[in-house]
């Protein structure tokens, strides 16, 4: 079954920055790009740990790139594909968003 989770303020979010958010117990990012919203699992490939480490930063120096705080995985905005690091050539999970009537929702899907 499909679920839509409103993210307040993600058609507010600023050309290259970023929010975090919880749904249920997984964290995802959602970021601007090009003027599109992507949104990703909180969660680096290498060691299945969150890309942050509580400092409060996702992005690189440049805001080019996100970056895992904890081995220095630089992660592509576009398509969330690893170009440098321990988890080259992988990817983080892209998760679906939809707008509505200006409004951006995440989409979850529950197996159950």
């Amino acid at each position: 079954m499909l679920y839509k989770h409103l993210i307040k303020n993600a058609h507010n979010l600023a050309e290259g920055t970023y929010l975090r958010c919880q749904i249920a117990h997984e964290n995802f990012i959602i970021v601007k790009k090009n003027g599109n919203l992507l949104a990703y699992k909180n969660i680096c490939p290498h060691q299945n740990r969150p890309l942050d480490d509580n400092s409060g930063r996702i992005l690189d120096e440049g805001n080019d790139y996100l970056k895992c705080q904890h081995h220095g995985a630089l992660f592509t905005l576009d398509n969330g594909q690893c170009i440098a690091g321990p988890c080259q050539g992988q990817n983080l999970k892209q998760v679906t968003l939809i707008t509505e009537e200006e409004k951006v929702y995440l989409v979850t899907i529950n197996d159950h």
